[in-house]
């Protein structure tokens, strides 16, 4: 009970829900603190952990003992070299039903939680608020069902986890290696992942100095191809936090996609770490003919400029594609960055989960610089897939009055794209110019 501020006279008593106590073990401090806020919101008190983290175990058979009424159930949401666990009491058992808690959890209705058994070490008392100091033992069940009432649980049946690895080679040379399990859901998910790969880098590196990550990230998907990824962040400051954001993106394009097919079977990420900042900004370009026909060569210099003021040059030849149309020609040389924000179908939902796997294959890589041939030329995206060089007869009839949605127009195609292998700084920026392709 606590008095209300916004009470006139400051003294209208206020009932408040008790917050469960969250123990996340093998995550740092710091980590914690700045997550605190957002579970607090969703009525748990975050600890650090200080007892057993929650193993990653084989289905436990139940027997006639196994969470009875008034022991100790432990429902993870991170389990293995990380674990992140509230812990409540049974409240009652009916066969293999189990149902728990007498309050909510997360009031997510329909859930995939794991079920494990716990024991209690001791109660930490407070008047603030008391908890449990609990340890998970065997996972005997799932947690399915998550109402204001309490939590809903079967024994004997799996719950759909994410096994999780991260390969870490720290700036000191060493080489870490954190598994674990994430509970898959589209809410939960991406945070717990932004929390996770947070916790292994700050771990071993700083968030304050000059640092370089490069990530690669792989997501392997039931029936689908794999999806992988590639990032490097040269920053000064929160490096770790910024590359915590870049990979959850993903996860959480692939979880609130909607497509019921989609499961995930395993995410891998290999990181580097280096106490050094190394970026560049791109400058101009020079290109060697600006008059070309079809199937001839040119070569362009592309100019960026490094923090320590040095010049560096990328010559970059480029064939002109023998079919290519006479006229203008944009030469569009730019990082990964800003040439995938000129893609036609950015912001244009997939219709289907290869669809998207195929979109988030395509998405280029933000380290290095990618170089285009552009011409204006009309067309369409219809279901997502970008049919360039349309007869005007088809545009006039998706344009004409009886026709709404279903399409978005573009007024260029891409004739060549090229990526550049990686140089040895983050080089970031956008250049343009036009060449004529004429007939000889």
């Amino acid at each position: 009970v606590s008095r209300s501020p916004y009470s006139p006279i400051n003294c209208a008593a206020v009932l408040m829900p008790i917050a469960t106590p969250l123990a996340m073990t093998g995550v740092p401090p710091e980590v914690i603190a700045r997550f605190a806020p957002l579970f607090q919101s969703w009525g748990f008190t975050p600890v650090a952990g200080v007892s057993g983290s929650a193993k990653i175990t084989q289905l436990k058979k139940a027997n006639a003992e196994t969470l009875k009424p008034g022991s100790t159930i432990i429902v993870p949401l991170v389990r293995g070299d990380y674990s992140v666990a509230a812990a409540g009491t049974v409240t009652y058992r009916d066969g293999n039903r189990i149902y728990a808690f007498g309050h909510p959890f997360l009031s997510l209705g329909v859930s995939d939680f794991p079920m494990h058994e716990g024991e209690v070490v001791t109660v930490m008392s407070s008047q603030a608020t008391s908890f449990k100091i609990s340890f998970p033992t065997e996972m005997v069940g799932t947690i399915s069902g998550d109402r204001s009432t309490g939590i809903y649980g079967e024994l004997g049946s799996t719950p759909k986890m994410i096994p999780v690895t991260i390969n870490l080679k720290t700036s000191l040379g060493k080489q870490q290696t954190y598994n674990f399990d994430v509970v898959s859901d589209r809410f939960l998910t991406p945070i717990l992942m932004q929390m996770t790969f947070l916790s292994a880098i700050t771990s071993t590196e700083r968030a304050i100095g000059d640092s370089t990550l490069q990530i690669r990230s792989n997501i392997k998907l039931k029936d689908q191809p794999d999806i992988n990824l590639e990032n490097r962040l040269s920053v000064s400051i929160n490096s770790p936090l910024a590359a915590a954001f870049a990979v959850s993106k993903p996860i959480s394009a692939l979880l609130n996609s909607g497509f019921g097919d989609l499961r995930m079977e395993k995410i891998s990420f290999d990181i580097t770490s280096r106490d050094a900042r190394s970026t560049g900004q791109l400058d101009r370009l020079w290109v060697n003919r600006t008059e070309v026909s079809p199937g001839e060569k040119i070569e362009i210099h592309a100019f960026a400029r490094t923090e320590s003021g040095s010049e560096y040059v990328e010559r970059i030849p480029v064939e002109i594609p023998a079919d290519a149309p006479l006229g203008q020609l944009q030469i569009v040389v730019g990082d990964g960055a800003s040439i995938q924000a000129m893609e036609p179908r950015t912001g244009i939902s997939p219709k289907s989960l290869g669809q998207l796997v195929r979109e988030l294959n395509k998405i280029r890589k933000a380290d290095r610089l990618y170089v285009k041939l552009t011409r204006g030329e009309s067309g369409a995206i219809i279901n997502n897939e970008e049919l360039p060089s349309l007869p005007p007869s088809v545009l006039a009839t998706l344009g004409s009055d009886r026709t709404a949605g279903g399409y978005v127009k573009t007024g260029s195609a891409t004739v060549f794209e090229k990526e550049l292998p990686a140089a040895e700084f983050v080089i970031s920026g956008q250049r343009t110019m036009t060449i004529n392709v004429v007939n000889r």
